[in-house]
């Protein structure tokens, strides 16, 4: 079967000024306006991430009643488009084991990551999706772009950024996979985490090429790569996509494994010291929720740390 083009689809009728689009979101036309002229002021910071190379990452939560204009436009507008199957992150039914999935069994794995992925996604760009992808008037093009950017970019965090980060290179991606699946090449974008795999060996010279195509597609759209992510990885050894070892199928690494079970014992430890308390129903809540992901993964490896966390809560409710 011949690889075919596969590329984001959204078959709606083109919204073609702001009445209309006032129509489709269920919202004043004065009130998309007023808030678009302020936008960039009604957000606030939530809890930044801590990424495991160190760097901090800044989410934002848009405050009403921007969220609840952009939940509109993602409801209405952006859950419409179909993306394919190689688009991984953020969608519903798809995730980083999704991902990995799409590469297990790889003789070779190349990942490359984004450099400031949701920063350097700019208004110009977004405007793009909005009036060359969506096929929006620039009235309604302008208006969106105004609604969904913060400081001249995707703000991290917003309930519409994940839609159009996959769509940063709606009119590019699509001709790149199908290039590299005529190869034999399989192509996934985890959000900022692109993965490309072959279940034949490349020579270096291949492999050099692969890099500078997916260098290249980032540079023509404002975005360059972070080198000091670029990992390749060979059979014989680990080989990991979106931080799952990925061999034979999706699995955590083993040392991730073990920090698991050791916060479950540590838990275990703190409340047959006797402590109780905010602090400790946090810590429980955190490493329930490792629990529940080593669980996607190794489900018998995990029932028995679920039954230890189970036996941690009845303690702290009495």
């Amino acid at each position: 079967m011949n690889p075919q083009l596969l590329k984001s689809q959204y078959d709606l009728k083109p919204i073609c000024d702001i009445s209309a689009l006032s129509l489709s979101l269920s919202m004043p036309e004065q009130l998309l306006i007023s808030v678009s002229t302020k936008a960039d002021s009604l957000y606030r910071k939530a809890k930044p991430i801590t990424k495991p190379d160190g760097s901090i990452r800044q989410p934002y939560d848009a405050e009403p009643p921007l969220k609840l204009i952009q939940r509109r436009i993602k409801d209405r507008i952006l859950k419409r488009v179909e993306f394919p199957e190689y688009l991984t992150g953020s969608l519903s039914g798809r995730s980083y084991r999704t991902n990995a999935a799409l590469h297990s069994g790889a003789k070779i794995i190349i990942c490359e990551d984004v450099e400031n992925f949701f920063p350097a996604t700019s208004n110009e760009r977004v405007l793009d999706i909005w009036l060359n992808f969506f096929r929006f008037s620039v009235d309604v093009a302008n208006l969106l772009t105004r609604l969904t950017t913060k400081g001249g970019g995707l703000p991290q965090g917003a309930s519409t950024s994940s839609y159009l980060a996959n769509l940063a290179f709606w009119n590019s991606e699509p001709r790149l996979q199908l290039k590299l699946a005529r190869l034999g090449i399989v192509y996934s974008r985890y959000v900022d985490d692109i993965a490309v795999s072959s279940k034949r060996s490349l020579s270096i010279n291949t492999q050099t090429d692969l890099i500078t195509q997916i260098y290249g597609m980032l540079r023509r759209h404002g975005y360059k790569a972070k080198r000091r992510k670029h990992e390749t990885f060979t059979s014989g050894k680990r080989m990991l996509t979106t931080k799952l070892v990925n061999n034979r199928k999706p699995a955590l690494p083993r040392e991730e494994r073990q920090n698991i079970r050791a916060a479950v014992y540590e838990l275990e430890q703190r409340i047959k010291s006797g402590e109780s308390g905010t602090e400790i129903r946090t810590a429980l809540n955190r490493v329930t929720s490792r629990v529940g992901r080593l669980g996607t993964l190794h489900r018998t490896e995990s029932i028995a740390l679920k039954v230890r966390l189970r036996k941690i809560r009845i303690l702290l409710s009495h």
